[in-house]
């Protein structure tokens, strides 16, 4: 078939806020998206993977109950695209075929079914668990049918199912890849642009950990459409969908390598669409350059398409209508992100919780402080949104609303209505931490308070010393004392804290709880430096799976650009958990010394251990390379032994773990991201031989 000189399309992605089983929420978010997409005059629309059910239904996936309502709704989106005769929409919903379930691509337009396709690539990595619940196609090229239910008919009895491509009446070709296809070694898109698919469309649900976004969008989707050519239209979730993981959007349209439209990263809208008027003759002659390309895509064999009776092509449009031009990607550094992300995640948790705002104990030190500042940042996010809508197109969205009141423009006011910290002294508290808390809190506006705990500990105490005459002292030999007693007073924090976040409104004459927000990060829970149902247990965590390191980046960030100037004493102090005496006024206890290992040695041997996947003699013999100018090959062994005899020791204390914004793949979240077991063995056999090593190393000089 000829090329026409006039192969012009207007396309768009968008980017939702859906939510898992959340069935009449997310039809509206989609036809509202679809109606916006229509207005613009675009001829396709993509929305992202799984968009009518949501994609974190985990184990309701296995409920009949999700298949039939997702029926429901798209025989709903189908019924409604008779209003949008032009346009065609590709959805996502799981489909059964044969007794198998399949993660599926929906193209629909104008009354019908037009293919759908189903997930050849499944994602099992890291938190995704997809093969649990659905199985792939493994017929790559083939397409078959499937007979529909009566009740779930349109206007006609079956559909193309499989790895189709669908061609419309003027010759734009449409292939399909869905999300994890995207970053395999055989990716769909390959085989699509060596025979010459106009347009690839890709459906996706993915999350945000720091610095995948520039990834994606630079290495596989401006990278894969520079090496094979064509449009690729990548639509992505945004928010929380109901569980740890934040979807950051970033919903794109490149083509041949350049990027003509991006939907902000961290924004905190339902809905968003981008649109982008292309030139698919562009895809021609980028190919045809290709030398190489053009001599592997004769030796591939044709690719059969279903013909649908859309057109693509606007005919209508003048001549002088510009072309959407490249525009620089919008990319953020990870320091940037923890800025932007779990701030939106808060917000998105806090609103669909419709809990009215968080309580947080501020001890003054560099976590609670970080967690805090996220806070903040949230009321900046979105008030920030909320002035910009008005200045702009004046335009509303369910994401400036909490528990039905439209939020205002003032963030230091809507902080002090939904943050409410408290500093929680006891007689081993320092003088420069309160003053750091209650600094930090006036600078933030939050709601603060102030308490001492010594009451409720000597009061504890007193009932042990009656069942066991017997009091444990700090100054004791055995270190169960000092144990219990540092215990105690964290754990009586913990449930002050529970208190205060379901009384503190109550006592204001005001409506609704708070949610108690974690301040745990990841290198303490790692080596389980912290007590099992202390200020560590809470509601929601948003810094959970991020290191010290990167945490006092974002500090500093956050004292460098927002004028947070409280933080400077956080920066600089040692972390500490003051829960011994304090030495002549001052504090004797830190972190980095109860551990053995400082922060930065932690994160080392944490990213080690996963995604390093190194046990305790890989470690070891990984360390040698990097520690040898400054530690002996005796220290080097016994850091390694150390961090492993404390994580197989704690390693239960990650079971009860608050669920943490995953920001990280070195998480040791228990629950989604980390299997393995919580009760260990000693490493006997792996600690001699470490020690075995390093007596052979000695004597030898390493080489630099």
């Amino acid at each position: 078939m000829s090329i026409s000189f006039h192969r012009k399309v207007r396309l768009a992605v968008a980017t939702l806020n859906n939510w898992a089983l959340d069935f009449q929420g997310n039809y509206e978010r989609i036809k509202k998206t679809c109606e916006e997409a229509h207005k613009l005059d675009a001829r396709l629309r993509v929305g992202p993977e799984l968009e009518i059910p949501g994609y974190g239904c985990a184990d309701h996936f296995f409920e009949l109950d999700t298949e039939l309502h997702s029926w429901e709704i798209l025989k709903r989106l189908v019924q409604d695209s008779l209003a949008w005769p032009t346009l065609v929409v590709v959805t996502g919903m799981p489909i059964r075929r044969d007794g198998l379930l399949y993660n599926c691509c929906v193209a629909f337009s104008n009354g019908k079914l037009l293919l759908i396709r189903p997930k050849i690539t499944l994602c099992d990595d890291d938190v995704y668990r997809e093969s649990r619940w659905f199985v792939r196609w493994n017929q790559r090229g083939v397409t078959e049918t499937l007979k529909i239910l009566p009740e779930f008919r349109f206007n006609e009895e079956e559909v193309p199912f499989g790895d189709g491509v669908l061609r419309t009446v003027d010759n734009v070709t449409i292939g399909f890849e869905i999300c994890e296809e995207l970053w395999t070694a055989n990716s769909s898109h390959v085989h699509l642009g060596l025979r010459g698919v106009d347009i690839i469309v890709n459906s996706s649900g993915s999350h945000h950990i720091l610095g995948k976004s520039c990834y994606r969008l630079n290495q596989l989707i401006l990278g894969s459409t520079g090496k094979v050519g064509g449009v690729y239209l990548f639509a992505n979730h945004r928010g929380c969908d109901g569980d740890r993981v934040y979807y950051d959007g970033m919903s794109s349209i490149s083509q041949n390598g350049k990027l003509y439209a991006q939907i902000n990263q961290f924004d905190i809208e339902d809905t968003c669409i981008a649109t982008a008027l292309i030139d698919l003759n562009r895809n021609v002659t980028y190919r045809s350059r290709l030398a190489s390309m053009r001599n592997e895509a004769a030796s591939r064999p044709f690719l059969s398409s279903t013909t649908i009776e859309n057109t693509l092509i606007d005919h209508e449009l003048a001549p002088t209508e510009s072309l959407t031009e490249p525009i620089v990607t919008r990319q953020k550094s990870p320091t940037e992100e923890l800025c932007e992300g779990p701030p939106a995640w808060l917000w998105h948790y806090l609103r669909r919780s419709k809990a009215a705002g968080f309580f947080l104990p501020l001890s003054g030190g560099s976590d609670s402080s970080a967690v805090a500042v996220m806070v903040r940042l949230m009321c900046d996010k979105v008030c920030a949104a909320v002035k910009n809508r008005r200045l702009t197109d004046g335009g509303d969205d369910p994401a400036y609303y909490l528990n039905g009141k439209l939020v205002g423009e003032d963030p230091a006011a809507l902080c002090n209505q939904i943050l409410h910290t408290c500093y929680m002294a006891s007689e081993h508290s320092s003088t420069e931490t309160r003053a750091c808390a209650d600094g930090l809190a006036k600078q933030i506006n939050c709601s603060h308070s102030g308490l001492f705990i010594d009451t409720a500990v000597s009061a504890l105490l007193g009932i042990f010393k009656l069942a066991y005459n017997f009091m444990p002292s700090f100054t004791s030999v055995d270190n169960r004392e000092s144990m219990a007693l540092q215990n105690v007073q964290a754990r009586v924090r913990m449930v002050l804290a529970y208190l205060c976040a379901q009384l503190a409104l109550a006592a204001r004459g005001s409506p609704g709880g708070l949610l108690v927000l974690g301040t745990a990060n990841v290198d303490e829970s790692l080596v389980g430096y912290l007590t099992k149902y202390d200020c560590s247990s809470a509601d929601i965590n948003p810094i959970g799976s991020i290191c010290k390191t990167d945490l006092r980046l974002f500090l500093n960030h956050a004292y460098d650009n927002f004028g947070l100037t409280a933080l400077r004493y956080v920066i600089d102090a040692a972390p500490t958990a003051e829960l011994r005496p304090l030495v002549e006024g001052k504090i004797a206890q830190t972190d980095e010394e109860d551990i053995g290992l400082t922060y930065e040695e932690l994160s080392i041997v944490g990213k080690l251990r996963k995604p390093g996947c190194m046990g305790p003699y890989a470690m070891f013999n990984a360390l040698i390379s990097m520690w040898h100018n400054k530690y002996t090959y005796d220290e080097i062994a016994e850091k390694t032994i150390l961090f492993y005899r404390r994580y197989a020791i704690n390693r239960h204390k990650a079971t009860v773990s608050t669920p943490a914004y995953h920001a990280e793949s070195y998480s040791c979240d228990d629950h989604r991201n980390d299997h393995r077991p919580f009760l260990y063995p000693d490493f006997q056999y792996q600690f001699e031989l470490i020690r075995k090593k390093a007596q052979e190393l000695k004597g030898k000089k390493p080489r630099n």
